[in-house]
């Protein structure tokens, strides 16, 4: 499914992985979000986008990370079309788009496993008996 489009340098790479593993995220996924900031800033041309730029920061100028489990519908429809081409021959196939907004399978299953350890460690899910996963009542 996936190509490889870069090789890069084992000391940038390194960089890559320490900061991804600081997010909790696998470098390719790391990578495929920076990579698509970095489009949607630029907006595909060549000029940064000051609106988007803006919306990106807080009032104190800190940078700001929305989480994944609050995506709103229209925030998924942005991804969309940020990863989809005007030319014809770059069009991609609802399965790539899939991919492209919310990850491989496998950083999909990475994703609800770690939001399920963190919810059942603030107590508000828990292990059913037969398997699975319920929420507290408290």
């Amino acid at each position: 499914m996936g190509r490889n489009v870069a090789s890069l340098p084992d000391d940038y790479v390194d960089r890559l992985d320490e900061e991804a593993e600081a997010l909790g995220l696998s470098r390719n996924k790391y990578v495929r979000q920076r990579l698509e900031a970095g489009r949607l800033l630029f907006e595909c041309s060549d000029k940064l986008s000051t609106e988007m730029l803006t919306d990106l920061v807080d009032q104190d100028g800190s940078p700001t990370i929305t989480s994944e489990l609050e995506t709103p519908d229209s925030d998924i429809a942005n991804k969309v079309l940020a990863n989809l081409s005007t030319d014809e021959n770059r069009a991609l196939e609802q399965e790539e788009i899939r991919e492209a907004v919310f990850g491989s399978q496998e950083e999909q299953l990475e994703t609800i496993e770690k939001t399920l350890r963190e919810l059942n460690e603030r107590g508000m899910v828990k292990p059913a008996f037969d398997g699975g996963y319920i929420k507290n009542d408290e």
